[in-house]
């Protein structure tokens, strides 16, 4: 009877420790993705610290092209003030032109009176008409008559040409501004695309800066997010490493049970190479899809205990999923759920008669149906489960 009793506790000690080992080995495998994960948390900060140092070099060159913009903007006033000025010296000089025009016009008018005056006199002149005069007195008059005439035909030939010099001058004048504006105003839209250039190359380093730290900030967030979902499951396993009553027995090989209580029908193959079905198709498939409707029971496909359960959000693309350990390091998951059997928690014990969960089309899921894992020695180490339910890696009917 003693020797029963210490085969028994040999016995118990032995399972407990299997179960331990194969706790340990999950809490192994998911401390290993937490501290790859952190890792590629203080890489993605050194990169983000990178860009952030990237940023402060670049806003001073931002500052530098803002007070090049500054300056731009200022020439550009300066040039047009300088070409507003310019414009109103020409239309003044074109003013002044028209007026010395029309002077030199109406002195022309009256030269060429005076010549055809001349020209209907024929060959008098002036010493013919002082001889013809009738005593000193009459002499006198005509004499000043013909010196005022005199003057005044010399006036008129140098008021013109002052104005023919004034026309001259003032037409170079206006040359020359309407060259100065030419001038100007290709200074202007040079200044111009400098300006615009340098606003466009100002905005795009804004907007790179801003976009890469928002990216990498976004990383970082998600990593940190993964790593708090690891250390849930790590504190579930190191819960349920504290079962002590394991008091089922181990799976050592031979078929499981089908975990549905309808007919066997494979919707989709193992693939961890890439599935080739759904929407899906192309990514990776590390187990079988098993048809299951909306709320169809699904059951413990051996003997075990209950070692994770995720009852809410998306869980990894599972959905609401249950593991359960078997023994000798073998898991088997159910994913999917539409909910969680009433009482099935880490560390239930089950068998293949315990409903553990409902199937639904939670997480990464088409349509409603039981996404079947088996898992060796991890629950991140998933195997081809149809040797396990003891079928060919096929879709259709068993």
């Amino acid at each position: 009877m003693t020797k029963k009793i210490i085969a028994v506790l040999i016995s118990f000690i032995i399972i407990t420790s299997m179960i331990c080992f194969s706790y340990a080995e999950s809490k192994s495998d998911l401390k290993n993705q937490q501290t790859n994960l952190e890792q590629q948390v203080n890489e993605t900060k050194e990169e983000l610290e990178g860009v952030q140092n990237e940023k402060n070099t670049v806003m001073a060159e931002i500052a530098a092209l803002t007070d090049e913009i500054t300056k731009g903007e200022n020439e550009i006033a300066e040039i047009e003030g300088n070409l507003n000025e310019l414009e109103a010296q020409i239309k003044e000089l074109k003013q002044n032109l028209q007026i010395a025009q029309e002077n030199y016009d109406e002195q022309e008018e009256l030269l060429e009176a005076r010549l055809v005056a001349q020209y209907k006199a024929g060959k008098t002149s002036y010493l013919d008409v002082l001889l013809k005069s009738e005593g000193l007195q009459s002499f006198i008059s005509k004499y000043k008559y013909i010196k005022i005439i005199a003057q005044y035909d010399t006036d008129l030939l140098n008021q013109m040409e002052e104005e023919k010099n004034k026309i001259e001058e003032a037409k170079k004048q206006v040359e020359e501004k309407e060259s100065q504006v030419k001038i100007a105003k290709a200074n202007k839209e040079k200044a111009n695309v400098l300006l615009k250039n340098n606003k466009t190359l100002k905005d795009n380093y804004v907007a790179q800066l801003s976009d890469s730290e928002k990216q990498l900030q976004k990383e970082i967030d998600e990593k940190n997010a993964e790593i708090a979902k690891i250390s849930q499951e790590i504190a579930k396993i190191e819960q349920s490493s504290q079962i002590k009553d394991a008091n089922y027995e181990k799976y050592t090989g031979g078929t499981m049970a089908w975990p549905t209580r309808i007919g066997k029908y494979v919707t989709s193959i193992y693939a961890p190479g890439g599935r080739g079905d759904s929407s899906y198709a192309g990514t990776a498939h590390k187990g079988v899809d098993i048809r299951a409707p909306q709320g169809t029971a699904v059951y413990a496909a051996a003997d075990g205990v209950v070692v994770y359960v995720n009852s809410s959000g998306y869980g990894g693309g599972w959905g609401l999923y249950v593991v359960i350990s078997h023994g000798n390091g073998i898991y088997t998951r159910y994913a999917h759920a539409s909910s969680i059997a009433s009482g099935i928690a880490v560390g239930t014990t089950v068998t293949t008669d315990t409903c553990i969960m409902y199937s639904g089309s939670t997480g990464a899921s088409d349509a409603p149906h039981l996404h079947f894992e088996v898992c060796q020695g991890s629950l991140y180490n998933q195997v081809n489960p149809c040797p396990y339910l003891g079928i060919e890696n096929k879709v259709g009917a068993i």
